[in-house]
């Protein structure tokens, strides 16, 4: 390999055709990336500057020669993007030279830059894109109108160089003469490697690759490259074409997501950073068919886009489930539910037990979110749902969960009723699917519905004497609750309107829960619980869940075979002791129901900041954590983090602060005591360790949470934990 320094006009000028290789990805620069291009192209003319200016990498691997051809072929294997925008910019000066008149430019352009002669008259592109970016770019060559990335680029520039043009119209040959005398690219000829390795070890600038493009990559890399076209044709376009967005552009971001859900189809949890090198070392070490791959591949996209909503699934009832689960932003159960789909596929369930599945994985969110068990680790404990499946996942997708907290009937229906929907996300989705649950045959247009509180936001007189001398109480206490909320496309009407107007308006609704108020002699505290009572019964069987509390059973029965309880009831047994404990120690803490669960949460007093207490038997500890829930509490987060002596000296021991890695993610801070947590000998010390640390909590962090949360402008609402 020589290295050359060589100008854009070298380049583009000599007898040469630069081919894009068929792994390459299309097209990708945008505007952010032209606006930067046109920049320096801008910078390299001001009057002061005399040097060149430094473009980048072209990477050339030689192709094989055509029988009769008089030019040479070059698969450009780095700086496509650089060098297609730069064809693009050619074009772009070619097409205003002949608005502006300059018919002879225009021609020096188009056969000097864009194409060459051929001995027997015929025209060459000098470069030749991927098939998708093809036709785009031959309608180009040829001034034809067309659309996309490449149209957009030449549209940008035309509008760049025709501003210039109109104020001096000696610009254009100075934007053409700087751009191909004085953009320089080191350019390198490899003859002996393959061009995919080089392009794998090669580092990306301007849009850098994501794991859809290197496993593209990869895969062809495993064609003939006499088959590559037909590859790309059959078996590999269709699989992206279920990844395009509305203009047709393929989602990298979604496919990019595919690929690593799939990984972890097997259980195994893969990290998004990790995606692509998992796929090679996977398929590497097993040896692959590609056409094969892509097959089977596009059978688990078509299961994919089912899964996602964006398309229906062979069985109406699996939709509809689907439907459901979907409204809970539930991405995370995409690999366990590929792997179901796959179980279905083999017969080893029907699309009943499948759907059956989907509306356990919709209760289990739905029930834990109600009753404010924390979703943290929802992204691997679903990847590892099936690990002990023994041939039947549905029993085994249903022990799964109910170890991990699913909440039973009687906890998800008093959680609901008291639950403050409105506030805390999920309420029209819930509202929607109780209304629709009804089945009456004249649907109401629910698409415009808006959520109405039956009890306004603000109290007038009228509502004051309604509600009586508790009025403010039942305000604070009842307000943004299911049974206060109903579905309404006038709310704006009715507002702050006495009940009386309002019922009127209730009875002519066509939406079902609506109308139903029409027959409410009165509203208030009694009638807000009762309403709420009548929507919680509606939803148990909607979000399906366990009728009794569960009960942990090992393999031998309930207890081990040295005699001692299993890890569940040594939970609760631990959590019964605390709670005796703090009830007489601490009153002043928070209550809670004793679970077989590791983490509890206690109610904060803090808005999107939750308390949890942790028994935690590998490895062996008790803890207490904070967590930050929303993003509107992260800068609390940020200023303990910096105050952090100041926040442990409050109580009296050392706070760990957890920054995840995605940017949207909780934060959390955490204390924690090692300890033998099994040892029932060891409890009170724990139970008094933790109890003194809760109590200090809420004493000091609290009211100093509450404090910095209130400074904080952006945040509005009450302050309910």
């Amino acid at each position: 390999m020589i290295p050359s320094i060589s100008t854009l006009g070298d380049i583009l000028s000599k007898n040469s055709q630069y081919i894009i290789p068929i792994f390459q990805r299309g097209y990708r620069w945008e505007q952010p990336q032209w606006e930067k291009y046109w920049a320096s192209l801008a910078e390299i003319r001001r009057p002061e500057k005399t040097g060149n200016h430094f473009m980048g990498f072209l990477v050339f691997v030689p192709g094989v020669p055509l029988p009769g051809q008089d030019y040479s072929r070059f698969h450009l294997v780095d700086g496509q993007q650089r060098l297609t925008t730069s064809l693009l910019l050619m074009i772009a000066l070619r097409n205003v030279a002949r608005r502006a008149g300059e018919s002879d430019l225009a021609r020096r352009i188009h056969e000097k830059y864009i194409v060459h002669q051929l001995l027997d008259g015929k025209e060459v592109g000098r470069l030749v894109p991927k098939a998708q970016d093809g036709g785009t770019f031959a309608a180009l060559v040829k001034s034809l109108p067309d659309s996309g990335r490449m149209a957009d680029a030449v549209s940008f520039f035309e509008r760049c160089v025709s501003a210039e043009v109109e104020a001096d119209p000696v610009s254009l040959m100075r934007v053409l003469s700087a751009a191909a005398q004085r953009f320089e690219f080191m350019c390198a000829t490899l003859e002996a490697e393959s061009a995919y390795n080089i392009f794998k070890s090669l580092n990306s600038t301007g849009v850098p690759l994501g794991p859809s493009d290197l496993i593209r990559n990869f895969v062809f890399m495993h064609v003939r490259p006499d088959d590559q076209d037909a590859f790309e044709r059959e078996k590999w376009a269709p699989l992206e074409a279920l990844f395009a967005d509305n203009t047709g552009r393929l989602d990298e971001d979604t496919f990019s997501r595919f690929f690593r859900d799939v990984l972890m189809m097997d259980g195994r949890y893969v990290q998004p950073k990790d995606t692509f090198a998992t796929f090679e070392s996977r398929y590497e070490a097993t040896g692959f068919r590609p056409a094969e791959l892509a097959e089977e591949l596009l059978k688990k996209a078509k299961n994919y886009c089912a899964i996602a909503g964006r398309c229906s699934d062979v069985s109406a009832e699996v939709t509809d489930a689907l439907q459901g689960l979907n409204l809970l932003e539930s991405s995370t159960t995409y690999p366990l539910l590929l792997a179901l789909f796959h179980y279905r596929a083999e017969g080893v369930v029907d699309s009943g037990q499948l759907a059956r599945c989907i509306k356990m994985l919709q209760g289990f969110i739905l029930r834990r979110f109600v009753c404010g068990e924390s979703s943290r680790g929802y992204g691997q404990m679903f990847v590892r749902a099936l690990a002990r499946n023994e041939g039947d996942p549905v029993a085994a997708l249903e022990n799964y969960l109910l170890e991990r907290g699913w909440p039973d009937d009687r906890r998800f229906m008093e959680a609901f009723v008291q639950f403050p929907l409105y506030k805390r996300g999920y309420a029209r989705e819930v509202l929607l699917t109780i209304e629709r649950s009804y089945g009456h045959k004249e649907q109401a247009a629910l698409h415009a519905a808006q959520i109405e509180h039956v009890m306004p936001q603000t109290l007038r007189p009228e509502w004051n004497a309604l509600l009586g001398e508790n009025a403010a109480r039942i305000h604070a206490d009842w307000l943004h609750r299911p049974g206060n909320l109903t579905l309404s496309a006038y709310n704006q009407e009715l507002g702050n309107q006495p009940f009386e107007l309002k019922r009127a308006r209730f009875s002519q609704s066509n939406v079902v829960m609506t109308r139903a108020l029409g027959d409410q002699p009165t509203w208030g505290e009694d009638a807000i619980r009762a309403r709420g009572e009548l929507m919680a019964e509606a939803a148990l069987n909607l979000w399906v869940g366990p009728k009794e509390p569960w009960q942990a059973k090992d393999e031998s029965g309930e207890e081990e075979a040295d005699g001692r309880l299993n890890r569940h009831d040594v939970r609760k047994k631990f959590w019964s002791g605390f709670l005796e404990h703090v009830r007489k120690t601490h009153p002043e803490v928070s209550s809670f129901d004793p679970r077989h669960y590791k983490a509890i949460r206690l109610k904060s007093g803090v808005p999107h900041v939750g308390f949890e207490i942790r028994h935690q038997l590998r490895p062996s500890e008790v803890a207490i954590d904070v967590y930050f829930w929303r993003e509107a509490s992260f800068p609390l987060w940020e200023r303990f983090l910096l105050d952090q002596e100041d926040i442990d000296r409050l109580i009296n021991d050392r706070w760990t602060f957890d920054r995840p890695q995605n940017d949207s993610h909780p934060r959390s801070m955490t204390i924690s005591l090692s300890a033998d947590a099994e040892d029932e000998d060891g409890w009170p010390s724990l139970y008094g360790w933790l109890g003194q640390k809760l109590a200090l909590l809420y004493a000091q962090i609290a009211p100093r949470l509450r404090e910095e949360m209130r400074d904080e402008a952006s945040v509005i609402g009450d302050f309910e934990g």
